[in-house]
């Protein structure tokens, strides 16, 4: 019977791994739009790049919202529902993700090889990132006569040692994604295309900025606090502290990403009413993955049996 406790736990490391990704492609959606280059492409490059934004964040919505799950739903309790919802998330990413890279690829090579080398090479990558993605795993669980579903697991009391290895690895999870975005924040303002924008804009950006820096400020706060305040033993104050660190820190990171996405519209159409319906998209879809579905979920789990 396999333990629940480490399964997850290696779970979220997957969830990691995929995050690391995101956070280069999320880096790059955001930095290209600032090139000098960018609004000189054609039209089809920029509305490629335009997709690939929005699929780049409903990615990180999704991988995001397990650790959410956990802390708001489950806190912190190891379980079978949130195991099961941590592989249909990871799942349910690698498609987009695979199209955000080939997005980029066909982006980044559009200028230089022209169009029918681009469209060749994006196609090519996204199939083999579906064939290595989806393919492998599906014909080695046939060749293996693996059966679908979950292994023999038990769901038992979860050990405050567990407990706060998965909260540290989930803040693990988010980070890199809050990593991305001060980077970016933070090179974008040293640009000649950042001076160019309104001052409107670029308080906006500064606004960002700030939220992202307050994001990344408390995700270390609970290995900071593990460190200096317990001498690095299991506590727990700790884990009930820090999961309520873990579950405000995406607030103002929700903010962050809604104000980059109101400036990056803004460089691609100008006006007012795109960008603004963008921003308002993005703090739904992200409130609604990280706090409202999981508050939901709460509830109907405590009015009665699933």
């Amino acid at each position: 019977m396999a333990a629940l406790e480490s399964t997850l736990k290696t779970s979220l490391d997957e969830l990691r791994m995929q995050m690391l990704g995101v956070q280069v492609l999320f880096g790059f959606q955001l930095q290209g739009l600032f090139q000098d280059i960018f609004l000189e492409l054609p039209g089809s490059v920029r509305m490629v790049d335009t997709a690939a934004l929005m699929l780049i964040i409903s990615v990180l919505s999704l991988l995001l919202a397990v650790p959410c799950q956990h802390r708001i739903v489950e806190q912190g309790e190891a379980s079978l529902r949130i195991f099961r919802i941590s592989k249909r998330y990871a799942n349910y990413t690698l498609l987009p993700l695979a199209a955000v890279i080939s997005c980029d690829i066909y982006a980044a090579t559009r200028q230089p090889f022209g169009e029918a080398r681009s469209t060749a090479l994006a196609s090519i990558n996204f199939l083999v990132a579906v064939a290595a993605w989806y393919g492998a795993g599906m014909a080695i669980r046939k060749r293996s006569g693996q059966q679908r579903g979950d292994p023999l697991m038990q769901e038992t009391r979860t050990s405050l040692h567990a407990k706060i290895e998965q909260l540290l690895t989930e803040a693990r999870v988010i980070l890199p994604g809050a990593q991305a975005l001060l980077g970016f924040q933070l090179i974008v303002m040293m640009t000649k295309a950042f001076g160019e924008l309104p001052s409107g804009a670029q308080c906006i950006h500064l606004i960002a900025l700030m939220s992202i820096v307050l994001t990344v400020v408390l995700l270390i706060a609970p290995a900071a606090i593990h460190r200096l305040a317990f001498e690095g033993c299991d506590n727990p104050r700790l884990h009930a502290v820090g999961s309520r660190i873990l579950t405000v820190a995406l607030l103002p990171m929700i903010c962050a990403i809604a104000c980059d996405v109101w400036v990056a519209l803004f460089r691609l159409k100008g006006g007012h009413v795109v960008p603004g319906v963008g921003a308002l998209m993005t703090v739904c879809l992200l409130a609604g993955f990280w706090y409202v579905l999981p508050l939901i979920v709460r509830l109907r789990i405590r009015a009665g049996p699933a």
